[in-house]
């Protein structure tokens, strides 16, 4: 049913849909066959349950909550006055436009409307109306900082608490099915026997913590990032922290999330010690492939493309974008889209295929020989018998 365009365009929209790619990670790198490597039924449910929660917040934040979020903080700092226009793209403008002076930003405002107006014929004379709207230009770019503050730390604290909420609702619900506790992956392997009352206790200080790091991170982060912008300090990084169409956060601002927030909840939220040492190495990995694995495989290909058939899909030592990649003209155009779909799919099969059953396989030969090397300590421990007064005790007759 997909031709080359659709195909193409569904790509770069994934390529730029950080949320979204993760999410196809999640389902073809992670849920389907990290299920299938299961350990036992309980564990197959909980993460099915699990990746369906992920994977409907990949969704759910860019295309319900982004431009709630916009709207918002552009109507609060009174930049936008008409939301039925393009004015509301006034976001889409880069942040590197905002480190410097209000004559760069005005040059980067009028740049980013000319690019935009092959698709949008109203954006330039809606930029210019927000542009003629304050007369302190340099209001103008203070405004926008602020706008973009708002709209970071909105989306960090709903992202991370619904992250940090879906491993708890996922073994509550395992919990409450099965009766048991503990890392879900071990239960046909032992029976452990769990105080109640100290697990609840435990479990209480650690729903704590998750909802404390989400906020402090929240609180924190967002403003650190646009103090840096609007000092300058990060003239030649602010980029990174762009919105694509204001509404899908970048890999950077992904990498932070996942990083610091969802990798240490998920490592305060484990079990016991054997689901530690699952998620320690389980998301560590993910994280180090959904980054370098997929930096190292694109450059690989990426170069070896550019090499041999004459493609231009690399940007220095990393994969252009979509977007970028449709500023070529004529047969290198051509060449490059379909070099670059490739490349991009070539490295998203093997992070997956890594991920999906490489990894799973090796953290459940880990988990069954740690489990028997428990068991075999065990049973080498002395056996004391009770101390019994009537051990020798005879009737006499």
């Amino acid at each position: 049913m997909l031709n080359g365009v659709s195909l193409y365009n569904t790509t770069a929209k994934i390529q730029e849909n950080t949320l979204l790619n993760r999410g196809i990670i999640e389902v073809g790198g992670v849920s389907i066959p990290q299920i299938l490597m299961s350990n036992n039924k309980d564990e197959a449910i909980e993460r099915s349950i699990m990746q369906v929660l992920y994977f409907s917040m990949s969704f759910l934040t860019p295309f319900i909550l982004l431009p709630f979020f916009n709207k918002r903080a552009l109507k609060s700092t009174g930049i936008v006055k008409n939301f039925n226009n393009s004015e509301k793209r006034i976001l889409e403008v880069s942040k590197k436009y905002l480190t410097g002076t209000s004559e760069e930003m005005v040059s980067g405002i009028r740049k980013t409307a000319k690019e935009l107006s092959n698709k949008d014929k109203n954006i330039t004379s809606d930029f210019e109306n927000v542009l003629n709207r304050f007369n302190d230009k340099d209001e103008l770019r203070q405004k926008l900082i602020k706008t973009h503050e708002k709209i970071l730390r909105n989306d960090y604290l709903t992202t991370t608490a619904m992250w940090g909420l879906t491993p708890w609702i996922c073994t509550e619900i395992t919990e409450k099915r099965t009766h048991r506790k503990g890392f879900s992956a071990a239960y046909k392997l032992k029976n452990d026997v769990v105080d109640d009352k100290t697990y609840q206790k435990s479990k209480r200080k650690k729903f704590s913590a998750t909802v404390l790091l989400s906020v402090l991170q929240s609180m924190i982060f967002p403003k650190l990032i646009m103090k840096g912008i609007k000092s300058g300090k990060l003239k030649n990084h602010a980029g990174l922290f762009d919105y694509t169409k204001a509404m899908f956060m970048s890999k950077t601002i992904f990498a932070m999330m996942w990083l610091l927030y969802d990798y240490p909840n998920q490592l305060i939220q484990s079990r016991d010690k054997d689901e530690l040492k699952d998620r320690t190495i389980r998301i560590g990995a993910m994280i180090a492939m959904f980054f370098g694995g997929d930096f190292v495989l694109n450059n690989i290909l990426g170069k070896t493309s550019d090499k041999l058939f004459k493609t231009k899909i690399m940007n220095g030592s990393s994969l252009k974008s979509f977007k970028d990649i449709e500023k070529l003209e004529g047969n290198t155009l051509k060449k490059s889209k379909s070099a670059g779909m490739m490349v991009y799919w070539t490295s998203l099969l093997a992070n997956c295929l890594i991920l999906g059953f490489g990894l799973p396989a090796i953290l459940n030969r880990m988990l069954r020989k740690n489990i028997q090397k428990e068991n075999n300590l065990k049973q080498k421990q002395p056996h004391i018998d009770t101390p019994n007064a009537f051990k020798d005790f005879k009737i006499k007759t």
